[in-house]
Formats: structure tokens, C-alpha cells, sequence
């Protein structure tokens, strides 16, 4: 059963020894290479697309919830603090997070995860620093009988199945489909069970796809008949139709060898 609250509340290295200009060459490419990844993980739609957070709660009566003004809270936290919170769902001071969605970025490369860091550093502080969640008796009761859940508290079942490699080997494209996936098409790449309507479906549905129909799809948000697919077709256009064609591909490779093999 899906307990994040997602789902109730909103139906988001200087290299040290080398000289000064070897530096800023490496420090812009991890910059551009942050700024695809932003984009590609999707933190614009939770954070806009400013970084600067908005009120992701429909109802007051349940919750008062924001996504984080992150041009304001990174400077507060060290690089291995902020990688704790992506990575975790747990605030340094123990507080814990409602909204973010950690799984994907549990599964982050550390040079990934290096190179999104430098991107959002980038960002100049702006807009006003958004309040931590306002709770009423109704969320409180929905958290005592386990009906909502931080993130922290299901990130270990959301990774205690992951998608099972594939032969022959497929690792980048598994890596890729966990990191830009997962989010809507659970963890598992299976899709949330039980599943409810409108739901994203299991990623086993890819091998009705050739090659090119993929690209179509994830460039695009175009499915099988060249017409859109809600929801998909904006996370296409937004997310991942700059995504190079050989990461595309490596993403098709490994879903339909995995689909066609996997057990279960």
C-alpha cells in the first residue's frame, strides 16, 4: 500500500590539487551536468521553477505543507548534510520529511549526487522561506494509525525490491530507469500496488515499444497511436526531452530484457 503522503496532500568538488583553470573547467561541467540532472529527477515540479517552493497541500483542513524554498535552505546545510536529506528523508536536527520523495536519489551515483549539489549551489537565495508542515488533529490521527507515513519510514520498503539486473548486464540502463523512473513508477518499476486509477503502469508495458516508439515516448510523451499520454507527456517535455538518445536507449535495452526475464 503507498503511504506517502503524496498522495493525500497533492491529487518535488573543487578538485583539490589541480591548477585554477582545470578547476573551473570541471567545476562548470559538473554545474551543466547538475542542471540536466535537476531537470531529468523532475525537482522543478515540486519546487518550481524557480527552486523557490510553493504550498503543495489542497487541504487545510488535513495539512499546511510547502515544498522548500531551496535557494533558501541550501546555504544551511553543509554538502553532507544536504546529500542526507535527498538521500534519506531525515533533517539533520532529526525532523522528518513529508513530501520529498528520497527513493531515487537513494540510488544516486556519488558523482551525480556531487554534480546536483553544485548545480543547486548555484542558485542565488530569493523568494520567501516557506514554514515547516502545519499538522491538525486530523493528519495527527492519520499518522497514529499508519495511514500516512514519512518519507523516511518507507524508504526502506521502497528499496527493499528493486528491479533485478538483467542479462546480459544492462547496469546504466537500470541506473537510469531507478534514478528517472522510480518516482512515478514505484521503486519496484512495477507501478504502486494496489494500483488506482490514473496511476502509472508497470514499466513491463515498454516492451509493446520498438525502439523508436520508446524514444517517441520519452521524448515526447507520445504513446503507441502518436497521441499524448496524460501526465506523461508533460514529465516527457519537461523532464527528459533532453535527454541523450543513448541513455534512452540504454533505459529501453534494460526494461525490456528485464520485463521479458525478471521473476515474479
Amino acid at each position: 500500500m503507498r503511504t506517502s503522503i503524496r498522495r493525500l496532500l497533492a491529487s518535488a568538488l573543487a578538485i583539490a590539487g589541480l591548477g585554477l583553470s582545470a578547476c573551473s573547467v570541471d567545476k562548470n561541467e559538473q554545474i551543466a551536468r547538475g542542471g540536466d540532472l535537476a531537470r531529468a529527477l523532475g525537482c522543478a515540479d515540486c519546487h518550481g521553477a524557480d527552486f523557490t517552493g510553493h504550498k503543495v497541500s489542497r487541504s487545510d483542513q488535513v495539512a499546511v505543507l510547502y515544498s522548500s524554498n531551496l535557494t533558501r535552505a541550501l546555504p544551511l546545510y553543509s554538502d553532507a548534510a544536504f546529500r542526507t536529506v535527498l538521500t534519506t528523508g531525515v533533517r539533520p536536527d532529526g525532523s522528518r520529511l513529508w513530501y520529498m520523495d528520497a527513493a531515487p536519489y537513494a540510488v544516486l551515483s556519488d558523482a551525480d549526487l556531487r554534480d546536483l549539489l553544485a548545480f543547486l549551489r548555484t542558485l542565488a537565495p530569493t523568494g520567501p522561506q516557506h514554514p515547516r508542515i502545519k499538522t491538525t488533529p486530523t493528519f495527527e490521527e492519520l499518522v497514529r494509525t499508519g495511514e500516512v507515513k514519512p518519507e523516511s519510514a518507507t524508504l526502506a520498503a521502497d528499496l527493499a525490491h528493486p528491479p533485478q539486473p538483467t542479462t546480459p548486464p544492462n547496469e546504466r540502463g537500470r541506473y537510469l530507469a531507478r534514478a528517472y523512473c522510480a518516482g512515478c513508477h514505484a521503486p519496484s518499476l512495477r507501478g504502486f500496488t494496489p494500483p488506482q486509477p490514473g496511476d502509472p503502469p508497470d514499466l513491463a508495458a515498454v516492451t509493446a515499444y520498438s525502439k523508436e516508439d520508446f524514444r517517441s515516448l520519452i521524448s515526447r510523451g507520445q504513446g503507441l497511436e502518436g497521441h499524448d499520454i496524460k501526465d506523461m507527456a508533460e514529465a516527457a517535455r519537461k523532464r527528459f526531452s533532453h535527454l541523450p538518445v543513448e541513455d534512452i536507449d540504454a533505459i529501453y535495452d534494460y526494461l525490456t530484457r528485464w520485463a521479458l526475464t525478471r521473476s515474479g
